[in-house]
């Protein structure tokens, strides 16, 4: 999808589904690198990640020049970073098929760069320390991992309070944008985004709801549909993410867990 003024929509493999991801190329730069094959036939010099996760950094190696935020900089060029945040030991493994990279360059929130046209960064925390989204030519906002589909914060650099915090943030943008163009799903029109973000701030809210009430109980939510309906396969990695959130929930509550 052409954007104008050089900036160009990326459409990720299975339409930006997990384990690909929506990527944005504004001339030279490209915005995340985990839409799959169609990346072999894009020239870019430099590449800005939005965070360190698999589905955002696949093709890195392909730039001459890898920038992210300085918190996640480390899990971007070190697999050992990486599977420490993970937090699931070599079984880590099964989520890499692509080769790390040195990172060139750190950026923090409100920097900005020049790439024919503006791009703003707007340090967005909670689905990982150094998660960012982006302000391209001051109309169209990339969000990462602010999805608005499913909210994920099962790495130990994950944080819900950070991550409410950061939707409401991204909230006050929201008159400001033509379109917002998520890592995962649609491109959601400017007018539409506000609503949007609302009700995916409500899912963590609703998962907490329930969360109090099952350690009120004092019953383990783990595996009850409060986070994934059905834990996807394998099992024993994704009840670990699960277990994960439901404890950060968990502390935020003051709640034993």
């Amino acid at each position: 999808m052409n954007l104008g003024k050089g900036i160009r929509l990326i459409e990720g493999e299975n339409k930006g589904r997990y384990p690909f991801c929506n990527c944005l190329l504004v001339n030279g730069c490209l915005i995340d690198t985990g839409a799959g094959k169609v990346l072999n036939e894009i020239k870019f010099h430099t590449v800005l990640n939005s965070h360190w996760h698999e589905d955002h950094i696949a093709m890195n190696c392909k730039a001459e020049r890898v920038i992210v935020h300085e918190l996640d900089a480390k899990a971007v060029e070190s697999f050992e970073e990486f599977k420490r945040r993970y937090a699931i030991g070599e079984m880590v493994e099964i989520f890499v098929n692509f080769p790390f990279c040195r990172v060139s360059q750190t950026f923090k929130d409100g920097d900005s760069f020049d790439f024919g046209v503006s791009v703003e960064v707007i340090h967005t925390p909670g689905h990982s320390a150094g998660h960012c989204c982006f302000l391209v030519d001051g109309r169209i906002l990339f969000l990462g991992d602010i999805d608005l589909s499913f909210p994920w914060y099962g790495c130990l650099d994950c944080n819900v309070t950070d991550f409410i915090k950061s939707i409401d943030k991204v909230k006050k943008l929201a008159d400001e944008v033509e379109i917002a163009i998520p890592g995962h799903g649609s491109v959601v029109r400017g007018d539409e985004l506000a609503t949007k973000l609302e009700n995916y701030k409500k899912t963590i809210l609703e998962r907490e709801r329930k969360i109090e009430e099952f350690l009120k109980r004092g019953e383990d939510p783990v595996g009850k549909g409060v986070i994934y309906r059905k834990l996807p396969q394998p099992t024993e990695i994704f009840e670990h993410f699960e277990r994960v959130m439901v404890e950060k929930h968990s502390q935020r509550l003051g709640l034993k867990f």
